[in-house]
């Protein structure tokens, strides 16, 4: 059997180690290959085995992000802040060996785009001990707390959960909200340093709306907790889904842009997205000015609704996120427009479109291709080509689908898929058969589902001239001191800054 060992990638420098490992009580002879460990089961074992496996890393401490680790869009394990120590917090995602069922990835050194996560359903127990000062939070439901000396021991469980990520912080506050469900009630919390109290309650309210719509959409949240926490994130991620909670990056828990604090310190006072949605000048592909000033004002409420999506898409409904990335991610961004359309009214349609039509129009700006959608993330060119085709042009297959066979019936139709296939895990194969049997007209759904998710008619399907480079380059006419009027700002860091992020563009166009 393989486990999942993320703490063994290279990147991360944490000298990871197993062992030694047992099998039914019986020593085995475990190997280790950076982010996977392989187990021999002897012959003829038992349909049930009982495997113990101690580990051992050390986190280095990390950095948050900067202005050119967002810009650079996303990298590995290590660059998105998956397992990271900071000063005051500790991520710990996919942080112990998580089995990896036969059929699914087991890669030691993924090298594709996006999650990495292929783990089934389970019972997970968690019992952890952490010095005094710190608070844990997790995706379970806390079933004990016991204080000895100067430490805290933390009890949580979770049935059907596919990974138990942990927070680890100090000097954080929280606030919680109970909601009333068929199934019981859900106490939702909502974590972040203690000087944003106005935030927290923010970050609350669409957290909690969040849940609620769509669990009016699919199936019931089946879980009594979910957290969402303030967590410092990077290369350019605003958020992190996983069973019962989501990381929401601290600068966009704030208010501000996921991964720009560079940005925000130059611009100092001046409101950026009002700044960028009236004043910038530049070839912005389709996305009106105003427009792109409502997407930054909307960004958290699309990313915290694009997270807790994850929970249907992902989690209730499994998938290996490596070689199936179309089964989870593009359902996730559908889930955000059913989300702001509650939210927003009238406004919501246009700005569900802006939101994942732009990644693929700025993907053909900048020079990608458009390519097939249902394929593994390593078969993708660049993390532009993975983000533009997965998050928006096969996320706009479910608009599509809208137009074609109205939009309660689409949402009925995936309502009933998460209901009928819950606590599985799914291939992209498996989802189109599915969603083909609850819309019930298998070949014109077939028709669709070759076009948007198996071939490359983006730029048709979604009306993008790819002809042209655009994108960023129209900055090079930017007066930056024309756009901080009024704002004191010295624009010389600035210019430097966005001089080098031209040259860059340059150079990989």
């Amino acid at each position: 059997m393989h486990l999942r060992y993320f703490a063994g990638l290279p990147d991360f420098e944490a000298q990871a180690e197993v062992g030694p490992v047992a099998v039914d009580g019986e020593e085995a002879a475990a190997a280790q290959r950076d982010s996977i460990v392989t187990v021999p089961l002897a012959e003829g074992h038992e349909d049930v085995v009982e495997l113990v496996i101690p580990f051992s890393y050390t986190l280095r401490q990390t950095e948050p992000a900067g202005l050119f680790d967002a810009l650079a869009g996303m990298g590995g394990p290590a660059e998105v802040g998956l397992l990271g120590r900071h000063k005051d917090v500790v991520n710990l995602g996919h942080w112990f060996p998580l089995w990896v069922p036969e059929g699914n990835n087991v890669d030691p050194e993924p090298d594709g785009y996006g999650d990495i996560g292929n783990f089934p359903p389970a019972m997970i127990r968690l019992e952890l001990r952490v010095p005094e000062g710190w608070d844990v939070i997790d995706g379970g439901v806390r079933t004990g707390e016991d204080t000895d000396g100067s430490d805290l021991t933390v009890t949580s469980e979770g049935y059907g959960m596919n990974d138990l990520a942990v927070t680890l912080v100090r000097g954080y506050t929280s606030r919680s909200r109970t909601l009333d469900g068929e199934l019981g009630d859900v106490t939702v919390t909502a974590w972040g340093p203690s000087d944003a109290q106005s935030e927290l309650v923010s970050v609350l309210e669409e957290t909690t709306a969040s849940l609620e719509v769509l669990s009016e959409a699919f199936v019931d949240y089946p879980w009594r907790e979910f957290d969402v926490v303030a967590a410092p994130l990077g290369s350019g991620v605003g958020g992190m889904e996983w069973p019962g909670a989501t990381w929401i990056e601290s600068g966009l828990f704030a208010g501000g842009l996921p991964g720009m604090a560079g940005l925000e310190e130059l611009f100092g006072d001046a409101d950026i997205g009002a700044l960028l949605g009236d004043d910038l000048s530049g070839d912005l592909g389709s996305l009106g000015r105003g427009e792109l000033g409502s997407m930054l004002e909307t960004l958290r409420l699309w990313t915290i609704a694009h997270e807790v999506g994850h929970q249907w898409w992902h989690v209730v409904v499994g998938n290996d996120s490596v070689l199936d990335p179309v089964v989870d991610e593009p359902l996730a961004q559908y889930s955000a427009c059913i989300v702001l359309r509650e939210r927003l009214g009238a406004q919501a349609d246009d700005l569900c479109t802006a939101h994942i039509e732009t990644g693929y129009e700025q993907m053909r700006a900048m020079g990608d291709q458009d390519g097939p959608a249902a394929r593994a993330t390593h078969e993708f060119v660049s993390s532009g080509q993975y983000a533009g085709v997965v998050y928006g042009k096969a996320a706009a297959f479910y608009l599509a689908l809208e137009e074609r066979y109205g939009r309660d019936v689409v949402v009925d139709a995936l309502g009933a898929v998460t209901e009928e296939h819950a606590f599985t895990m799914m291939t992209s194969a498996d989802l189109r058969t599915a969603i083909s049997e609850q819309l019930d007209e298998p070949v014109g759904f077939d028709v669709m589902w070759l076009r948007w998710m198996e071939q490359t008619r983006g730029d048709a399907d979604l009306g993008v001239d790819g002809a042209g480079t655009g994108g960023l380059e129209g900055m090079e006419g930017l007066d930056l001191d024309e756009l901080l009027d009024g704002s004191g700002q010295d624009t010389e860091e600035l210019d430097r800054l966005l001089g080098q992020l031209l040259d860059q563009l340059e150079q990989q166009n």
